[in-house]
């Protein structure tokens, strides 16, 4: 059975209709309406759609470059790769942390590992929409970078949150991600980096910085709009079934219940049977960010994990 489905019905397609026949597909007015009508999810001042969460990590990433130089990143090795690689690309040190008991990252291990000189940046990861670090308070200067792929409202004080809206996610726009923050400045550097550096979307731009085709197009802003639209009913059945449930790791109050995570020691032949994959490798042991760190309790839970799918109860 899938753990993930795609929500997309007969209302997203009538409504996509009309802009398939007028023709505005690239950057059009739905792009800036969904950024509007997502600031209640992501609580802040601003909110810049891309064309994939992935494109987010590395828009923000590219900043923190530009403005601090060379940082510290601080993340969990039990996550997906965008974050990491993007850190990884722009010359950013990775230094991996290791998970609690709940699968998040591990706030006292990164306590004992992070360096006391260097800007620091840390990502925290919301694996299966978990988020249960209400309060974390920092202890130095950190810019704290959320991803929060799994989870559409957030409940961690953040620097920059990114979201994804690909196919499986709470909210879906076909693909699609957004970058969330209060800083004006970072705000008008990464709305100019998502489209080649252009001071203007019109044709009477002027190109004013470095930068990239990463704006969210029209047609998946249309896309997007009706999923916001479907949201909650989407959230009340998961919930629902999440409820039925037992063994699971605990959602918090603000959780879009993406998926339901259990630890069980018997959890591969679970899988097999029912035919479920395990959601990430760790990086750590990868070829491209291969590290001899330990990271015992990551280790220990790695191959326990299942993930059970919240859209329908097995």
């Amino acid at each position: 059975m899938k753990v993930f489905k795609s929500s997309f019905t007969k209302k997203e397609l009538e409504f996509l209709n009309p802009i398939l026949q007028n023709g505005e597909l690239g950057f059009g007015p739905n792009v800036s309406l969904f950024e509007t009508q997502f600031q209640p999810f992501s609580g802040k001042l601003h909110n810049i759609a891309t064309n994939s969460a992935s494109a987010a990590a590395f828009m923000i990433f590219a900043y923190l470059k530009e403005k601090y130089g060379v940082c510290d990143v601080y993340t969990p090795s039990l996550a997906f790769t965008s974050p990491a690689w993007a850190a990884k690309h722009f010359g950013h040190n990775i230094i991996w942390v290791d998970v609690d008991d709940n699968l998040l990252f591990d706030c006292n291990d990164y306590l004992n590992v992070r360096t006391k000189t260097n800007q620091a940046v840390v990502m925290p990861i919301l694996y299966g929409g978990v988020s249960n670090i209400d309060n974390w308070t920092l202890v130095g200067d950190e810019i704290v970078v959320v991803d929060s792929a799994h989870c559409v409202t957030p409940t961690i004080k953040s620097d920059f949150t990114f979201f994804s809206f690909h196919p499986y996610k709470p909210i879906c726009s076909s693909d699609g991600g957004m970058i969330s923050t209060d800083d004006q400045e970072a705000s008008e550097w990464l709305n100019k980096y998502r489209n080649f550096g252009r001071q203007n979307v019109d044709s009477s731009y002027d190109i004013t910085q470095n930068g990239f085709k990463f704006y969210m197009n029209n047609l998946n802003a249309s896309i997007a709009l009706i999923s916001l639209e479907k949201y909650q009913s989407d959230l009340k059945t998961r919930k629902e079934n999440y409820s039925k449930l037992d063994n699971v790791l605990p959602h918090d109050k603000k959780s879009s219940y993406y998926i339901a995570t259990r630890i069980d020691k018997n959890a591969n032949q679970f899988n097999q049977d029912n035919n479920l994959a395990r959601h990430y490798p760790l990086l750590h042991k990868t070829k491209y960010f291969y590290s001899d760190i330990r990271l015992p309790n990551t280790e220990l839970l790695h191959p326990q994990i299942i993930n059970l799918p919240l859209w329908k109860l097995l």
